[in-house]
This record gives structure tokens, sequence and C-alpha cells, in this order.
């Protein structure tokens, strides 16, 4: 019998995207402290071994600073060996982050840089495919041997597009790393766990298996923020798999129909009301709004929201923006010069039978009373 913990894809060190300065402070400090979160559960959970297959960090060279980090918490469970890869982010060179002192001096910390098997325990066997380099395009099923008739459990451990489920080439264009686990399994092996993928998916149920990162990485990624506890009796059986939830980010994607609301107001209950177990959140505005709303009223709402969240995206670009003409020449009163502009794009709006140029042309609106309003020459959306 042996029990493992695998995961993948920690992509320490990353930027966080589109996600505030502050934000993305957080995230690559919860990144770091989410592996802490995921060796206590090794270690309650007396599992073997730790299996880790590949992009721990988002660089090959991270900063000193996460490098030291990362090599305290690890050197704190020194009685649960680690068994690593490299894969395309972290690939190992003479000046990666694999041979500094900090991580040569982890003793119970295996990178395997070289395809190799090895027992991790008593007739269980791991084949280790570490990423040599990114644009690799040979088959890793091609480099393991048939041990279908071979004693003991075998497990593979690869960084890899799996071919048999799906066209994964646009998770990253320039990187294919092509794998067929149905071609793997058919040589015998029991368990194919694998990084690449930042989503929990199990192709072949118990026995091909992406645990994902163990946090988000980005909005709209599905399934992330798992590891996986897996126990294998003996030789051939039917291995047992635990999804655990160790991530501690909650990130949220929201839709806002916009038609017909009042504004900032219902923007703003709206969000504070799915903000409070929310730590990054983006709110999709769908519908239709008048253009007053639409420069003044929405941004009151986002400044008024910013403190909600940690990071708080309000995306605008699928909503339709409506004009009263006659309403807008009555209500915004604006001082001599600027309503000789307003006058003028109003007049080419009230001509203009062309879809594209109204569409410049309340842009040009929007960015007129936005100005205006920061500047203090008009009040509030209404």
């Amino acid at each position: 019998m042996v029990k493992l913990l695998v995961t993948s894809d920690w992509q320490l060190d990353m930027l966080g995207g589109n996600l505030n300065p502050s934000a993305r402070d957080y995230l690559k400090e919860v990144r770091i402290s989410t592996v802490e979160e995921i060796l206590k559960i090794a270690k309650e959970e007396k599992v073997d071994a730790i299996l880790a297959a590949g992009d721990l960090f988002e660089y090959s060279k991270p900063t000193p600073k996460t490098i030291e980090d990362v090599a305290k918490i690890l050197q704190r469970y020194r009685s649960i060996p680690i068994h690593a890869i490299p894969g395309n982010h972290d690939l190992w060179g003479s000046n990666s982050v694999w041979n500094t002192p900090e991580f040569k001096a982890i003793k119970h910390f295996n990178l395997h840089k070289e395809q190799k098997c090895i027992e991790i325990s008593k007739n269980t066997f791991l084949y280790c495919i570490p990423v040599l380099s990114k644009f690799s395009t040979q088959p890793q099923d091609e480099l393991l041997e048939d041990v279908n008739k071979k004693d003991g459990i075998h497990i593979v451990m690869a960084h890899a597009h799996d071919v048999s489920y799906m066209d994964f080439s646009s998770h990253e264009d320039d990187c294919k790393l092509p794998i067929n686990s149905t071609k793997v399994r058919n040589k015998g092996y029991d368990l194919v766990v694998m990084g690449h993928w930042h989503s929990w998916l199990e192709i072949e149920e118990n026995r091909v298996l992406y645990t994902g990162t163990h946090e988000k990485t980005k909005f709209g990624e599905k399934d992330a923020g798992y590891i996986a506890i897996i126990d294998i009796q003996d030789a051939h059986s039917q291995p047992n798999i635990i999804k655990k939830k160790v991530g501690q980010i909650e990130w949220s994607i929201e839709d806002f129909d916009c038609t017909g609301k009042q504004f900032p107001e219902e923007l703003i209950e709206f969000t504070r009301g799915i903000s409070e177990d929310v730590d990054f959140l983006k709110i999709k505005l769908t519908g239709e709004v008048p253009i007053e709303d639409k420069a003044n009223g929405i941004l009151q709402a986002k400044q008024a929201c910013a403190t909600f969240v940690r990071h708080l995206n309000i995306d605008d670009k699928d909503l339709k923006t409506s004009i009263d003409i006659d309403k807008m020449t009555k209500n915004v009163d604006l001082p001599i010069g600027l309503k000789e502009i307003q006058a003028a794009i109003l007049s080419e709006l009230n001509a203009s039978d062309n879809t594209e140029l109204s569409k410049k042309l309340l842009g040009e609106l929007e960015v007129l009373y936005r100005a205006c309003r920061e500047m203090g020459i008009i009040g509030g959306s209404k």
C-alpha cells in the first residue's frame, strides 16, 4: 500500500495578471502560505510522499525572498519526502531556483531533472518525466517502457497536455508537451498524475488526474485550488482519490443587468451583498443605461465599492448605452465652450445613421461628462 499527496502548478512568484498592486502582493503571499497548508495536510494524512508535477515556480529564477520563504517552509516538514519535476515555467538550469544553496540544502526535496524510475516506497515505482524544453513536441508516452509484466505499483508523473482527452493547444500556444494517457495506461501503469492544466480534471476516473493549481491564477479559472490524497492498496488495484480544497483566495465573476436600475445606489447594494466572502471580484455589466449613468453613476459605484473587496473589476464592455438628446441638452448645464462641444457632438449624433460613428460619438460624450464631473463642473448622474 502507498499513500500520496499530489499537487502541481504552484506558480510561485507570479505577477497576478490584471489585479491591482495590493491584490497582486496578497496573491503572492497567499500562494506561499497555501504551500504550508499542503504540507500540514501531508503530515496529518501521514502520506508516504508528496508528488509535485511541475511549475512550482512561475519563473526559473524567482525573487530571492520567494526562494527563501518557500525553502523555510519546506525545511519545517523534513519527515515527508517530496518528489518534483521541472515544468515549462521552472526549467532546471545552473542558474535556476533548483540550483540555489537554499534548495540544495533541502535533503528531502528530490528534483528529478532527468527521466527516471525510482522506488518511492516498497514495490511502488515512480516514473518521472521532467520538461527538458518547453518547445518539445515528442509524445511523452513514447518515453515509457511497458510494465504490464512487472510486479509492483507503477505511477507516472508528467507535466504535459493529454492529447487523448482534448486539444489543449490554446492553453499555451508555444508549449505543446503532448502525452497520450490512454497509451500510458495500455502499457500497464496504475496511475498517471500530471501538471500543466490549472483545473482539477480526472481524465480517467481514479487513474489519470490533473490536480490543477493550489490557488487560482486568474478570473474564470474553474475548479482550481485543490490537491489530491491518493491511496493505492496493491498492484493493479484501483487507486482511491480524495479531492481536497486548499485554496484560500475566493474569486468570483457576477453579472449585473443595468437596465432600469438606479445608479449608483443599486450597483453599490448589489456589490455589497455579494462581496462579504469574496477576495477578488469581477462584475460584468449587461443591459442598457443612459449615457449619463455610464459616465457618472457607474464611476461613482466603482469608487464606492473599491473597499468592499481586495480587488474589484467592473467590466462594462458589453454594456449598451442609450441617449435622450433632448433630455441631455436640458439637464446637463455646461459652461460656455464646453456647452458648444456638447452641442456639436449631440448634433452629429442626431444626424448620424452610422453605427460605428454613433458609437464613437457616444464615447466622446461620455469622456466629456466624466471629465466635467471629476473637475466638479457638473454634479452626479442625476
